[in-house]
């Protein structure tokens, strides 16, 4: 890598801004690897992509606007999944999409596609 900006024969050290961060952390969404291999791939440091998971996973979840919802307990077949053994929790999101999730499922996760589907 050239330098950005240098005196002489030294070079100031340059570290990847934002816009870096967002499509990197997208990459590795993306991609089947650990943290750990997907960080050593692209040599850079696993504190430092794990530092910018988190801080980029808040802001989505921070983003996310939410409304009052009306629960209704059921426990027709609706409530369950296809095969009926594993309990889901159904959510309707104000465009008509009605998103189905087992019990347990990431909460950010959750937000994140809801945000993006609707």
């Amino acid at each position: 890598m050239a330098c950005r900006s240098g005196i002489g024969d030294s070079c100031r050290s340059y570290a990847p801004g934002r816009e870096f961060w967002v499509s990197t952390i997208a990459e590795f969404e993306r991609s089947p690897l650990t943290q750990k291999s997907f960080a050593q791939r692209r040599g850079i440091a696993l504190a430092t992509l794990q530092w910018w998971i988190a801080k980029l996973r808040r802001e989505r979840v921070s983003s996310v606007s939410v409304g009052l919802v009306r629960v209704i307990a059921s426990a027709t077949p609706t409530a369950r999944d296809e095969a009926g053994a594993d309990r889901v929790i159904e959510v309707e999101l104000r465009s008509g999409v009605r998103l189905r999730v087992a019990i347990g499922t990431d909460l950010d996760y959750v937000a994140a596609l809801a945000q993006r589907v609707g």
